[in-house]
């Protein structure tokens, strides 16, 4: 592959984030009413909490040391890696209906191999609003891949307290080529009966990427929404807005991208 194209390919996955807008991990010593998030990569439990630097508020995950978490995979035998993570919500809800977000930036870096197994679970509780009759538990999740073939994807799903919606699949639909493949999906409406408060939200996601020659990526998002006596907006991840910082993003994925390709050389 020419100089130009994984350059080119680069510079997709950092506008496949820029239409996702993700948030960077960021973070607080309290976790009280606060998104709390654990990953799990080749049977490891990694709670990413205890990497959060600073800036966490109950509505927005904050700032996470990218560096640690990603040593941490390394460690664990994963392929993958994070150049974001995130999430956001609307705590402690809203009489239009309660959010809760997870979004980032996952890949495995051109000629990487490891462990291709890694969930991510993201949970806040104390929402207070909406509450009444009539509950609708929507669930959304988007994604923009680069280099994935068609059966690389990622699977998605929400919960409102133990209630949660069925698993259900993002899936690369396009072969390889310079470009990205955006992909998103809406879960059925599960009614959820009568909300009383506090309730908690949940999002979970796994992927199930393949290593490749040219390094593949995932730019991902999934939602949770709960609104009482009506029906809920289709929660679009990849219509959402996260804040992310996109050029030191970018420029720190495209780093490790060309430290990993010419170690490989």
């Amino acid at each position: 592959m020419s100089k130009w194209l994984r350059f080119w390919r680069a510079g997709a996955v950092m506008g496949a984030l820029c239409g996702l807008g993700m948030i960077v991990l960021e973070g607080a010593t309290a976790r009280a009413e606060s998104i709390s998030m654990t990953i799990v990569a080749n049977g490891t439990t990694i709670p990413v909490d205890a990497l959060i630097l600073t800036g966490a508020t109950p509505q927005n995950y904050g700032t996470v040391d990218l560096t640690t978490l990603n040593a941490l995979l390394t460690a664990a035998g994963s392929a993958y890696q994070f150049g974001a993570l995130g999430g956001s919500s609307n705590w402690s809800g809203d009489p239009s209906g309660a959010q809760l977000s997870l979004g980032g930036e996952i890949h495995i870096l051109a000629g990487s191999t490891g462990n291709t197994s890694l969930t991510i679970t993201e949970t806040e509780g104390g929402f207070i609003s909406p509450v009444g009759p009539n509950g609708m538990l929507a669930s959304s999740s988007g994604a923009t891949f680069v280099g994935a073939s068609p059966g690389n994807n990622h699977m998605a799903s929400s919960s409102y307290n133990a209630t949660n919606v069925p698993d259900y699949t993002v899936a690369a639909k396009f072969p390889p080529s310079p470009g990205t493949d955006t992909e998103g999906v809406n879960a059925p409406l599960l009614a959820v009966g009568t909300v009383v408060a506090p309730y908690s939200l949940n999002n979970f996601i796994s992927f199930n990427l393949t290593p490749t020659a040219t390094g593949v990526s995932d730019a991902f998002g999934v939602q949770a929404q709960v609104t009482t006596s009506v029906i809920p907006e289709p929660a679009s991840m990849v219509m959402m807005a996260f804040g992310l910082p996109i050029p030191l993003l970018g420029a720190a994925w495209l780093r490790r991208r060309r430290k990993a390709e010419a170690t490989t050389a």
